[in-house]
């Protein structure tokens, strides 16, 4: 099943997806521990570098996002620190976004953010409550909550199998397991 984001909210998505829970070790990994390996994200994802600070706020900015999927959070201090000039297309058809200061990787991020917003897709882009795996969802109605109901891929777990079965158990023995 694809899980991908259209456009370049795949970016974003990818970028969540740079900190997981490997299936296998159940322990988390940080793809992006070196500047050396922000570039090479940048480079792959928006085909050019660019400036991010340091590596902490980067990774703050990186969590800040995945909390505002979960709806957990606000992304308001980022468009605070890195605001942008709002311009409207002239024939009245969409929005741009242009950071008021230098562009760098946050007003990059920021600007897709905003557009996946404005485009009413931003509430697809979801995070799986076991595995924490940031995927798009593509359901006709919206209301994916798992990140796949099958381990078929590489790389899969199965959340939503695994949730339901230990819900399905708990409910036997008379307790609750997780809210499927």
């Amino acid at each position: 099943m694809n899980q991908n984001a259209p456009n370049e909210l795949e970016y974003i998505r990818e970028f969540l997806n740079t900190w997981k829970i490997p299936n296998d070790t159940r322990e988390p990994i940080d793809l992006l521990q070196t500047e050396e390996d922000i570039k090479l994200f940048m480079k792959e994802y928006f085909h050019e570098e660019f400036p991010f600070h340091t590596i902490e706020e980067l990774k703050s900015f990186r969590e800040d996002i995945r909390a505002a999927i979960q709806g957990e959070g606000s992304l308001q201090k980022w468009l605070e620190k890195y605001p942008f000039h709002v311009h409207v297309m002239e024939d009245m058809k969409g929005i741009t976004y242009e950071p008021i200061h230098e562009e760098t990787v946050y007003t990059k991020v920021l600007s897709i953010v905003l557009i996946a917003v404005q485009e009413n897709l931003w509430g697809r882009l979801k995070a799986c409550p076991d595995c924490r795996w940031v995927f798009y969802d593509n359901s006709r109605n919206g209301s994916k909550r798992w990140c796949g109901m099958y381990a078929g891929e590489e790389g899969g777990r199965a959340c939503g199998t695994i949730a339901k079965v230990k819900n399905y158990r708990a409910k036997r023995k008379g307790r609750s397991g997780y809210n499927v």
